[in-house]
């Protein structure tokens, strides 16, 4: 930890110490915790390095955690299916005391996703702290990396490279997508600060607003269309099995599973592909491509153009 504290320079003023704790500490608030370390940076980058440089540590962190956190729990999902289902399958099956297997499995699920939220809380306090106490904290891994990558200096007022510091903020915009409808506001925010600064990072941002709008507009779409689908092919199951002789009812029953499958199969298709797209998006915009989604990416550009 001390390689990450370093003592601020002391041209650091109290409300440049407070508006860095703020930006920290905004983890608290869970999926709109990132839109306060956003607001800091637009509104400091220009007034303050050591706010901006907080404010950017603050968003990734967030963010990156988000990433992360959703990981590990598909992971711990999967491991979940292939261990202690067929565990609790067979433990029904010999009537033998193993069917605690799961219950176990689902508590290590429990503890874990409440560890993670416990030190994913810890290092924003911890980064609030030692902001107020005047230090220079620095997330572990990517506190360095994202000083090396804005180009700070020694001395924490110096100036960030701006071209990066958009890029960055670019990158977080679309990382945002993880949180579908929550990460709307992030990029927005951005978007809507970002009138006279930056006409790329402007359209990164919509970009990252429209993308993910248009996947919580599918999923109703898919939901609303599922539902219809599930409750008119069971019902006309039903009907059509009702005559023991016609055997109507059984073709018709294997196609309602047969189009409920396929509507599984679209929908656990659909979700990786949404988040590989966000990304890619977030990858190439912190490198500094000019990064556009398929279709909206097109439509966009030419707008913006316009």
């Amino acid at each position: 930890m001390t390689e990450q504290i370093a003592s601020a320079s002391q041209s650091t003023t109290s409300e440049e110490r407070l508006l860095a704790a703020l930006a920290h500490g905004s983890m608290i608030l869970s999926f709109f915790g990132p839109i306060v370390p956003a607001l800091v940076w637009t509104f400091q980058r220009r007034k303050s390095p050591y706010v901006a440089f907080h404010a950017l540590q603050a968003v990734g962190y967030q963010m990156l955690t988000f990433w992360v956190g959703m990981t590990a729990y598909l992971i711990f999902m999967l491991l979940f299916m292939l261990i202690a289902m067929p565990l609790m399958v067979l433990a029904d099956l010999d009537n033998s005391g193993s069917g605690m297997t799961p219950l176990i499995f689902e508590g290590v699920i429990f503890l874990f996703m409440f560890g993670f939220m416990g030190v994913y809380t810890l290092f924003g306090i911890v980064g609030a702290v030692f902001s107020l106490l005047d230090k220079d904290f620095k997330y572990p891994i990517l506190g360095k990396w994202l000083e090396k990558y804005l180009g700070r200096g020694a001395n924490p007022s110096d100036p960030l490279n701006a071209d990066k510091e958009d890029q960055w903020m670019a990158a977080m915009g679309h990382a945002s997508a993880i949180l579908l409808m929550w990460g709307l506001f992030t990029p927005f925010v951005i978007w809507l600060t970002q009138k006279d600064s930056s006409p790329r990072l402007r359209f990164q941002s919509l970009q990252a607003v429209i993308y993910p709008a248009l996947a919580v507009v599918g999923y109703f779409v898919f939901m609303a269309l599922y539902m219809f689908m599930f409750f008119a092919l069971f019902a006309g199951a039903i009907v059509m099995s009702g005559n023991p002789q016609d055997s109507t009812g059984a073709v018709f029953l294997l196609i309602f599973l047969g189009i409920m499958l396929i509507f599984m199969l679209v929908f656990a298709l659909a979700i990786p592909t949404y988040h590989l797209f966000a990304m890619i998006a977030g990858i190439q915009t912190a490198k500094g491509k000019d990064y556009r989604y398929p279709l909206i990416g097109r439509i966009l550009a030419k707008q913006f153009q316009k």
